[in-house]
Parts: C-alpha cells; sequence; structure tokens
C-alpha cells in the first residue's frame, strides 16, 4: 500500500481576501499534488536548500515527473515518484534515515504551502 502524505486538514475554504473566488480548497491534498501546484504557480521558488543541493519546486516537480515516468509510465506525480525524485537529487538523504526524509518532506510541504498560499493572495 502506497503511504500518502497529506496536507493537515483546514476548514476547507479560502479566507475572504478581495479578488478571491472563495472557491474550496481541497482538504487532501497529497505532497505531490502540494509541489505540482506550487511548480505551476511558482516554480523558481525553492523546495530544497542545503549545502550540497539547491532545488526548486518547478525542479522538484520536473524529476518527480520524470522518476514517474520511469517508475509506471505515468506523467502526473504521485508522492513516491516525488521521495525518488528527492532521493536521487539530495546527497546523502537516503542515509539520513527516517527522520531525514522527515525533515525534508516537512521543509518541502511549507516551501509548497506558502507557494501557493502566495499565488492566492497576489
Amino acid at each position: 500500500m502506497a503511504m500518502q502524505l497529506r496536507t493537515q486538514r483546514g476548514s476547507g475554504r479560502r479566507s475572504g481576501n478581495p479578488g478571491q473566488s472563495g472557491e474550496p480548497v481541497p482538504e487532501n491534498r497529497t505532497l505531490a499534488e502540494l509541489v505540482a501546484a506550487a511548480a505551476r504557480v511558482a516554480p523558481s521558488v525553492p523546495a530544497v536548500c542545503m549545502p550540497d543541493v539547491s532545488l526548486t519546486l518547478g525542479e522538484l516537480a520536473q524529476r518527480a515527473t520524470c522518476a514517474s515516468m520511469a517508475m509506471s509510465g505515468g506523467e502526473s506525480i504521485d508522492d513516491s515518484a516525488l521521495t525518488v525524485a528527492l532521493m536521487m537529487t539530495v546527497p546523502g538523504l537516503a542515509a539520513s534515515g527516517a527522520s531525514g526524509l522527515a525533515t525534508t518532506l516537512s521543509s518541502v510541504r511549507i516551501q509548497a504551502t506558502m507557494a501557493v498560499a502566495g499565488s492566492r493572495q497576489a
């Protein structure tokens, strides 16, 4: 069974800022879906910044798409493809164990969430 990395549940609606449609925000968005959405609106925002590597949301989404195509032939990314892309790109991530992966995924989630939220306020 595939593990899906989901965002925390919110109210399901955006705040009523002027110029926003107020459409529902998906409550069960996987991390891969969040990264794909963030890459569409802010591809140059850093997803991972470490001494040995810097990776933007756009680059991460592209690498995850390539991993997905290699793994399953599909063009849409999922959490498995996203994890493979990170493991292949970030030196030492696999050796850092579960806590290193969790920290990196958390950082990616924060960056992607901020990018999507920022695009909604623009």
